[in-house]
């Protein structure tokens, strides 16, 4: 199928959902090009912003040994693309502060920081070389829920079903009900914000983590393995008890095993690693 026979058809089934631009500030840093100095001007205009960034940067999620303390200066230490990502996670949350969604966004977004704050931590913990990428996907991954709760006035009740299923086939109970799912919602969101190819496709299938493993024709590492700390990490936060009230996460009771081969870690390694995330991060 062409590309643009399947935008056609990504854009027909989320046809009447609310799918938030990319704001403006995104497009202003990246008229800056490679002009450290604009960008750090354009950032610190916006006060709000200014210090949420900070706020994030100096978090034990990020394991930033010097601490950071102005723009500018998170702009040298970080990089431009780092800095840009961390501000995209910012305003996602931002621009849906008004959607009529139904659904609890304070827990929601809560469970998000939880997930990208345990994603990353645990890519440094395995000392793997994407925890900036682990900690935008966990924020990014769900963001279709918010979206379609907001098209669909019994989304709750259907999520929280779908988490009850002992299949673990989230995705399928959706797309029974609505003919979309939150993922397929939440890579279009991906894309118009311009989000880096291997989250945006981590956001498509992570709900399909153990196709995309069993796949010997996606010959893409890092998409695999950002797919399996973003299990490890929602099962570590009981993701499905916090979004669904459900005290079984059945999804990972499927994949977990197959999660688990291919990082190379036993069920041993995997409560170890548990252990050293929660001593890092505290509660969450």
């Amino acid at each position: 199928m062409s590309n643009s026979r399947s935008h056609s058809n990504e854009k027909d089934v989320l046809g009447g959902i609310y799918i938030p631009p990319q704001p403006g500030l995104i497009d202003q840093i990246e008229k800056c090009g490679a002009d450290l100095e604009s960008i750090g001007e354009v950032i610190s205009a916006d006060p709000g912003v200014s210090a949420a960034v900070i706020k994030i940067v100096n978090s034990p999620a990020f394991g930033l040994a010097q601490k950071i303390g102005s723009i500018p200066q998170a702009v040298v230490m970080l990089g431009v693309d780092r800095v840009i990502s961390i501000l995209k996670t910012l305003l996602l949350r931002k621009s849906m502060a008004n959607i009529d969604s139904r659904i609890d966004m304070n827990l929601f977004w809560r469970s998000s920081v939880s997930v990208a704050s345990v994603a990353s931590t645990i890519c440094r913990q395995l000392n793997l070389s994407m925890a900036d990428e682990a900690y935008t996907l966990g924020l990014f991954h769900n963001c279709g829920i918010p979206v379609l709760a907001a098209r669909y006035s019994n989304y709750q009740e259907v999520m929280e079903f779908s988490y009850s299923r002992e299949d673990g086939r989230i995705a399928s109970e959706e797309f029974a009900n609505f003919g979309v799912h939150h993922a397929a919602a939440g890579y279009r969101i991906s894309r118009v914000w311009n989000l880096p190819k291997v989250i945006a496709l981590a956001v498509k299938n992570h709900h399909s983590t153990d196709r995309v493993l069993d796949d010997q024709s996606i010959e893409n590492p890092t998409l695999k393995t950002l797919l399996c700390v973003l299990k490890m990490a929602e099962h570590m936060v009981n993701l499905p008890e916090k979004l669904a009230q459900s005290d079984i996460d059945f999804e990972w009771q499927k994949i977990g095993a197959k999660v688990l081969e291919f990082v190379g870690l036993s069920e041993y390694d995997y409560e170890d690693l548990e252990d050293a995330v929660r001593y890092t991060l505290g509660k969450f």
